[in-house]
């Protein structure tokens, strides 16, 4: 207390000042700040981790191609996929329902639906059990994958009908214009850079090459990307993350600094 009260009370109105300004700044570029201190933080922040799909990309999916490995036709396999997925606001979710649309299937609504954080959906539709997500979903409900062959781009998402996997969809996403030009300006501030995605390691890998992103670490679940910026933090003074939404929640509120993307 004696030495704050060596400080001049000029200073502080100084810095609360400063503090406004940057704010007010901040929201003329439609960035809202929750917390003053954050921008304080900001300035030793020497690590940026952040997500792939939504952040560094556009999130602006489309099913590229749809491969076939049981009995199913396309427009049944999508259905189903669609019908478990039309309520969700994730890219991926979105473009799979959308191609359904531009198909013209009717959809059902499921009978009983769980979303499983960091794997995808359990449902039961028309007394099928339908599973929709990634390969540790698959592996977490002990479906047989072995026909199943992953894409060197792009996101993928499996569906299984009963138990066997029925087929499997390829999304692909595009790079947002200015996310090279942002990485490169980090790094001329020293601020290292690290991907945190729950996707594949082939697709986040060519993402991270071509953005010259220094550390990247793929198939994260929810709970393995706190882990991870737990690990991080052990390694520098300061650790920021920028996430797209509710998934990214835990890790964006244990970061010394953590911007959500909004839309």
């Amino acid at each position: 207390a004696a030495v704050i009260g060596m400080i001049p009370e000029g200073l502080y109105l100084m810095v609360s000042l400063a503090l406004a300004a940057s704010v007010l700044r901040l929201a003329a570029q439609n960035t809202l700040v929750q917390d003053l201190k954050c921008t304080e933080t900001l300035a030793r922040v020497d690590v940026l981790c952040v997500d792939k799909t939504g952040t560094i990309t556009e999130g602006n999916f489309v099913v590229q191609k749809i491969t076939l490995t049981g009995d199913l036709k396309e427009e049944e396999l999508l259905a189903y996929c669609a019908s478990c997925e039309q309520f969700s606001t994730h890219p991926i979710a979105v473009s799979i329902h959308s191609a359904s649309v531009e198909r013209g299937l009717s959809l059902k609504k499921p009978e009983t639906m769980e979303e499983i954080a960091g794997h995808g959906i359990q449902a039961i539709i028309d007394g099928h059990e339908i599973l929709c997500g990634n390969q540790k979903l698959m592996e977490r409900f002990h479906v047989d994958i072995q026909n199943y062959q992953e894409a060197s781009y792009g996101s993928e998402v499996l569906v299984a009908v009963d138990g066997k996997l029925a087929g499997y969809f390829l999304i692909a996403d595009t790079i947002k214009k200015d996310a090279k030009s942002a990485v490169r300006a980090m790094k001329k501030m020293g601020i290292s850079t690290a991907m945190l995605t729950g996707d594949g390691k082939a697709t986040a890998t060519a993402v991270a090459k071509e953005l010259a992103i220094d550390e990247v670490y793929a198939r994260l679940l929810p709970q393995d990307k706190l882990n991870r910026l737990g690990t991080l933090r052990k390694q520098h003074e300061s650790v920021m993350f920028v996430g797209d939404g509710i998934n990214d929640a835990p890790v964006l509120a244990a970061a010394d600094v953590g911007a959500a993307m909004g839309s």
